[in-house]
Parts: structure tokens; sequence; C-alpha cells
């Protein structure tokens, strides 16, 4: 834990990572408004999204964190919050959502988009970290993270990764557990189009890094990212089986 908060503490980010910190150009603001707006007539009319437990919802900064079946879950996130999608930054996948420029663009000027490395080394993992630390200085913003990594192709839960429990330890930023409930029948990966349907969210009470300090107190960082990752895993199991949404 203490070299990793080293590393962290002496990294500087490069150019390329400004954006997380700058004031939102015009165009980024009216392209986040519009897809707000989307967002709220998709998921009234189209797919209409019923929620449970918004009140579990702590202050700013927090990191949601979800099952993974469509693209589609990201707009339920942010309009389950009931927060405006500024608020909101997206680990993306660098390789599918940075690598390709007019995605890059599109989607960047929709949803702040932080790259994470699929296939992380130790350097590319504090420097996510370090862009995480870097979007929520504003102390409105939160993050988004899929803890399986990838949308699932069968739309049943996959293993998490241990991403979302390291940055929310290392920033002290509470997780809040959510299952989504119809987006892999509206739209799975691989299809073109979203199908109308009723979509449920259920969120859970805010799980604090803080009681998992512990195990970095006695030299067992990599212990108690698991064990928090665990807690998150069983959370999101337990909404799925206790509150309705099943």
């Amino acid at each position: 834990m203490k070299s990793l908060k080293d590393a962290l503490a002496k990294t500087k980010l490069g150019p390329e990572y400004a954006y997380l910190s700058q004031p939102l150009t015009l165009f980024e603001r009216t392209a986040k408004k519009v897809f707000e707006w989307y967002c709220k007539a998709l998921f009234t009319l189209y797919c209409p999204l019923q929620v449970q437990g918004r009140e579990n919802i702590p202050q700013s900064p927090f990191i949601f964190c979800s099952n993974h079946n469509s693209h589609m879950d990201t707009g339920v996130l942010m309009r389950c919050s009931g927060l405006p999608v500024k608020n909101f930054g997206m680990m993306a996948a660098a390789d599918y959502f940075f690598e390709n420029k007019s995605r890059k663009f599109f989607l960047g000027s929709l949803m702040n988009l932080i790259p994470v490395n699929r296939k992380s080394t130790y350097k590319s993992m504090v420097e996510t970290i370090a862009a995480c630390r870097e979007f929520t200085k504003d102390r409105s913003r939160n993050i988004i993270i899929y803890p399986e990594g990838t949308r699932s192709l069968t739309g049943q839960i996959q293993n998490f990764k241990h991403g979302a429990a390291m940055i929310s330890s290392e920033l002290s930023l509470p997780i809040v557990p959510v299952y989504i409930k119809g987006t892999y029948a509206s739209w799975p990966k691989g299809n073109s189009f979203m199908k109308p349907g009723k979509l449920q969210a259920a969120i859970g009470q805010p799980i604090f890094p803080q009681q998992f300090h512990h195990e970095a107190k006695n030299g067992k960082p990599m212990a108690g990212y698991r064990l928090l990752t665990a807690e998150l895993e069983q959370s999101i199991l337990s909404l799925k089986e206790e509150n309705g949404v099943n």
C-alpha cells in the first residue's frame, strides 16, 4: 500500500489527461445536456426504468459499480442517480474507446471517459488511479466502473476484477453497488439496435473502503482489495435476489 501511495504521490499526468480538469467547452456542455434529455426520454418512454434505493446514494464523490450487460448500462446509472450527466466519468477501455478517433470524440463529448488498459501493468494502473483522482478533484464528480471489466455475453454476472476496489481504497471513495435488470434483453453485446422493454435498477448501501484498511496496515493491501471486491460482488448478488429485481 505504501509503495502504491508513493507512486501516486509522484505521478504527474501528461497533457493528454488535461481534459479531466479543464472546464467543459460549450459544445461539450450542450452534448452532455442533449444526452441527458435523450436518456430521460429513453428511460421514460421506450425502455421505462424503475429505480429502487436512490436514498442510498451518498454525497459525491463516489463510485457507481454494477453488473454490465449493455452499452445502455451507463445511461441507466446516470439516470437512476438523479444527477446531471456532466457529474459522471466512465472508466472506458483504452483499446475500444480511445484508439478510434471518431469514437473517442463523439463518446467523449457525451460522457467524460477515463481510459483504462485492459491488459494493465503497474504503471498503467497507477496512471488510471491518478486520472480518477484528477477527475474527482471537483467534489461534485463521480465515477462509473464495471467490475466485470466487459459486457457479459450471457446476461449472467461474471467474476469481478479488483480495479474498483483499488481505486476506492486509494482515493477513499465509497462504492455504491447497483444491480441492473433488462438491458441484456433490450440491447445485448453484438446487437445493432435496442429493443423496447422494462428496465429495473436496485441501488444498495454504500461500501466504505475504510473498513478494509486494517489489511493494508498489516502490509497486505491486496488482501484488502480482495475483501472489498468480494463484499461488492456479494452486495450486487444480494440486490438481485432480495430487492424484487429478479
